[in-house]
């Protein structure tokens, strides 16, 4: 198993992180890598197993807090994982693709950045993406063009979600889902217990259970504990990185860099390396969500086999909507409170509204000159934009749940503090102008530095980001070889 130090021999790619970016930017980058490859892989947490992750499950869960420190709204948590695997050791595993009008904002709506790819341009990636993640999706292709069919069946739907899925044939589907339907490679079938943030049957796609393949490849050299600090350059070219391991500083050489850390420490990395620019770390933002319930007259819920098993766009993809205000993807779960009332307590429907935000450059990431070890995260809210579409939650709701027996709604008085979605702060755009990155991630003024994930995104969308993330970061992989 090739990990431990990785001295001072000169590597041909070193990437930075092994969650969702750095992963599957390796597993494409070795597929046609010659055998006489190196590549270092330098990861800032520890490698913990499964077993370890639920013993520990309490402490990693708040470990996110201490690796920053607030600015403007104190409330706000920014929920992030450090350690090998990346985010993949905490998400829930809902994988829905970005719709092709989310690539096209400004084009589409007149308001946040386009990217500068297309659906298209990502579409095999996306393909590829969940077939190595072992997806469980709907057999209808749903919204997306082209998508090839899902590796799994899908996740047994509530009564209720047939109800909508009746109702909105082609608004409403089975949730597509890392949390494997039936048995497949290395994972049994969900436990349906709904504690997903660390799954306790391990039948969540993780880069542990699924990728550790790709870093025990001979051709690659794994370093956890390992801080990376800067990237070091000279007259526009990187030379290799600069990083602490067990409080001393080392240095390593690679004729490649690519930085795969999230919207955090992407920004900070560079900022210590001097590579500077009036838009790096600026953009933070991430996707809103607020918290319902529908209290159902005579049918029960639950019955379905995952926690979150059905996925709404009938507030998505309204063109008049979008121009005005956030859209809102809608996720109905099989796990939540259950009524009081004697004979009852199934007949509630847990809905999560999760509404796009627009970035705001004046919300961003800085490195505090006292504490350099903690960035700084200046936030000061989510803008109008979503505000307009928060405050008309209720009446969406009740309009779109009119096809249910709704006796009445409840919403929770404010909204989720964290998506854990953490977006911007590196944008990737054709203008060296105003973004960090070009299309295909390479840095503009570094041009063998690349910098992956949901850090380059101009903005964030309504859908899960993991997916894109990694299709993006395949896609990188084939562009640096052409």
């Amino acid at each position: 198993m090739p990990f431990g130090e990785i001295g001072s021999e000169p590597f041909d790619v070193i990437i930075v992180g092994t969650g969702f970016a750095g992963a599957f930017f390796l597993a494409r980058y070795l597929e046609t890598a010659p055998a006489t490859a190196r590549i270092a892989v330098l990861e800032r947490g520890a490698l913990k197993d499964h077993a370890t992750r639920i013993e520990q499950r309490e402490i990693l869960d708040r470990d996110y807090a201490r690796h920053y420190r607030r600015s403007g709204d104190l409330t706000k948590n920014w929920v992030f994982n450090l350690g090998f695997g990346g985010g993949s050791n905490c998400w829930w595993g809902n994988v829905p693709r970005f719709l092709p009008a989310d690539f096209e904002m400004q084009t589409r709506f007149g308001v946040g950045t386009d990217w500068p790819i297309t659906y298209t341009d990502l579409s095999p990636y996306y393909d590829r993406a969940e077939a190595m993640m072992g997806i469980s999706g709907p057999v209808e292709p749903g919204l997306f063009p082209g998508r090839a069919a899902y590796p799994l069946p899908p996740h047994r739907m509530t009564d209720p979600e047939r109800l909508l899925k009746a109702a909105y044939p082609d608004k409403f589907f089975s949730m597509p889902s890392a949390r494997a339907r039936v048995a497949t490679t290395g994972r049994g079938p969900c436990c349906g217990n709904g504690v997903c943030n660390m799954c306790p049957v391990d039948a969540k796609f993780t880069i542990l259970n699924g990728m550790m393949h790709v870093f025990e490849d001979p051709r690659a050299t794994v370093m956890v504990d390992a801080e990376v600090r800067s990237v070091d350059h000279d007259a526009g070219i990187a030379k290799g990185v600069t990083y602490r391991h067990r409080g001393i500083e080392k240095r390593a050489f690679a004729d490649i860099v690519v930085l795969a850390a999230n919207a955090v420490f992407n920004p900070v990395v560079l900022k210590q390396s001097g590579i500077d620019h009036p838009m790096l770390g600026r953009r933070l933002h991430e996707q809103v969500g607020l918290i319902a319930e529908a209290l159902l007259d005579g049918v029960d819920n639950f019955q379905g086999s995952t926690s979150v098993t059905g996925i709404g766009y009938m507030l998505y993809d309204d063109d008049a909507r979008r121009r005005e205000m956030a859209g809102c993807l809608l996720e109905t779960w099989n796990v939540g409170d259950l009524r009081t009332e004697f004979g009852r307590w199934r007949q509630v429907l847990p809905v999560r509204m999760v509404f796009d935000s627009l970035p705001d450059a004046e919300n961003h990431v800085t490195i505090d000159p006292q504490d350099p070890d903690r960035p700084v995260m200046h936030y000061t809210g989510h803008g109008d934009y979503t505000s307009k579409a928060i405050a008309r939650a209720r009446s969406d709701l009740e309009r779109v749940l009119a096809p249910l027996p709704v006796e009445a709604i409840n919403i929770r008085p404010s909204v989720e503090t964290s998506e854990a979605h953490i977006i911007g702060t590196t944008l990737m755009g054709n203008d060296p102008e105003t973004s960090i990155v070009d299309r295909d991630c390479i840095h503009h003024q570094v041009r063998n530095l690349i910098v992956l994930g949901s850090s380059t995104f101009p903005v964030g969308g309504l859908a899960n980001p993991s997916l894109t993330i990694a299709a993006q970061a395949m896609r990188t992989a084939d562009r640096m070889r052409a």
